[in-house]
């Protein structure tokens, strides 16, 4: 597999609507002290609960790897083949990877109480940006 090389990007779009180039390397400072390899995090959303996994280092002007798993997985369940597939880890060692868990699919989920409803694929997506912001 050929090196990778560096891209020049000409132009920086915010993740985030409003998000200033200062503010911008501010999170990206608080990321790289808050978030330890594989660290799990959870964060309330207007559907609940949501808990993601961070692996990697942010590096400057490279996006991050978000995935969200497919119906019955988990990101362990769904992914986990991929990026231990040898060919990846050249990949994967330049870009810092958030893994998604959609509620009650990670491991060790409790069981839903009677009643619970659970969130359409629409509200599942709508968690998305709580995630981004908690990681500013």
């Amino acid at each position: 597999m050929a090196e990778l090389q560096e891209v020049q990007i000409t132009e920086e779009k915010p993740l985030l609507p409003g998000q200033t180039p200062e503010a911008a390397k501010e999170a990206e400072l608080a990321a790289r002290i808050l978030l330890d390899q594989g660290q799990t995090h959870s964060v309330e959303t207007p559907y609940g609960s949501v808990t993601f996994t961070v692996y990697g280092t942010p590096k400057p002007k490279r996006p991050a790897i978000l995935t969200y798993h497919d119906v019955g997985l988990n990101y362990k369940s769904c992914f986990q083949p991929l990026f231990q597939f040898e060919d990846m880890q050249e990949i994967i060692q330049n870009f810092v990877r958030v893994h998604v868990d959609a509620p009650g699919m990670e491991e060790g989920a409790p069981v839903f109480p009677l009643g619970y409803q659970y969130p359409s694929l629409d509200q599942l997506a709508d968690m998305i940006p709580c995630v981004l912001q908690y990681l500013k």
